[in-house]
């Protein structure tokens, strides 16, 4: 089985840092209240920021370090290549500085995380996930997560705190920490002596 999985947010708690750093720099660096949406998984899209204020963020927060591999993110993804699942990132890192992709590969090598592919610079990861033929992908992104369910693949909504609750369905569950991914891979028979009773 090919399962795909996103970095931040999803294997890295990065999107905390962002989050955090976002509210820091609207409120100390621009001296502004500008958020317009408020659940808005992209710093560059929840603030009323201009071009030149989100280059400002941009250049102090996107190539930080300051961010850690979820707990047992590398344990569940060692437990499904044992399993003979190929792993495929499928990561937006990389649009904005091309350093982006080394920080994470360093990441992921620090945690004994080996993917078996890596796709860089994917913010809209449904057509590049059909094309992979992914039966599974992992997700913090709720359009995505939607549009390719919609279509089909079975995706774990990575639900952080402030962002969208998920209506679940046969394809798409919701999910906040990598034991709970585990127990719906495990569901749908990722796993030898899995339960696979229900979704």
């Amino acid at each position: 089985m090919k399962i795909g999985i996103d970095l931040d947010g999803v294997v890295f708690n990065s999107e905390m840092m962002f989050m955090a750093e976002g509210e820091i720099y609207d409120c100390r660096i621009l001296k502004r209240n500008s958020t317009l949406r408020p659940g808005e998984p992209r710093v560059q899209d929840k603030y009323d920021w201009s071009q030149e204020e989100i280059q400002g963020y941009v250049d102090r927060y996107c190539l930080s370090r300051a961010f850690d591999v979820m707990p047992c993110a590398d344990k569940v993804i060692g437990y499904l290549q044992e399993a003979g699942h190929e792993i495929i990132v499928v990561s937006a890192r990389g649009q904005f500085d091309p350093e982006e992709i080394e920080i994470a590969k360093e990441k992921l090598c620090e945690a004994g995380i080996r993917p078996d592919r890596t796709l860089w610079g994917h913010l809209d990861k449904r057509q590049v996930c059909l094309d992979l033929g992914l039966s599974v992908m992992i997700d913090d992104r709720y359009e995505v997560c939607q549009a390719l369910s919609e279509m089909g693949v079975h995706t774990l909504y990575f639900r952080m705190a402030g962002r969208a609750r998920v209506e679940e369905n046969e394809y798409m569950k919701e999910v906040n920490n990598w034991g709970e991914v585990y127990r719906h891979l495990d569901r749908l028979g990722c796993f030898d002596g899995g339960s696979n009773e229900g979704n």
